[in-house]
């Protein structure tokens, strides 16, 4: 494939093959080090407040793009883990609340640590400019595709 080529099909499979690649690494590390897979890693993000209203398990499955019974599933493991509590809500008691433990979020801090080790070095490669760019332009992209 040319580097040159600018066309939609050239994006998606360099998009592709970036997040396989990265992927695959972080799921690695993350499974080794701390017994986490990202799923996991990122919902331990969510909860521990990286986004408003992230404590009840519908909005965490619409952060993860996950359905329902999956982010269930997930919260699951994660308590089993010691890592978050589910509490029925003092003001609503159709509703759960999801917290991180203590020890999720060290597990939490512990793991994003790995993360940016294998991550930092890369975005280092294509310098700090092109880096801030390339996550600009990429949320940018996100937020488009959200609303199309």
């Amino acid at each position: 494939m040319d580097p040159r080529d600018a066309s939609p099909m050239a994006f998606v499979q360099a998009f592709w093959d970036l997040w396989q690649t990265l992927a695959a690494r972080v799921e690695a590390e993350l499974d080794t080090r701390h017994g986490l897979d990202l799923r996991a890693f990122i919902t331990l993000a969510y909860v521990q407040g990286a986004e408003p209203g992230t404590d009840q398990p519908g909005a965490l499955a619409r952060l993860a793009g996950v359905p329902r019974y999956e982010m269930s599933r997930m919260l699951s493991r994660l308590e089993a883990a010691g890592a978050v509590i589910r509490q029925g809500d003092t003001n609503d008691a159709r509703r759960v609340r999801v917290q991180a433990t203590p020890q999720g979020r060290a597990l939490y801090s512990a793991a994003e640590q790995s993360v940016l080790n294998l991550v930092a070095p890369l975005l280092a490669d294509v310098g700090q400019p092109a880096a801030l760019e390339l996550t600009t332009r990429l949320r940018g992209l996100a937020e488009a595709a959200r609303r199309a």
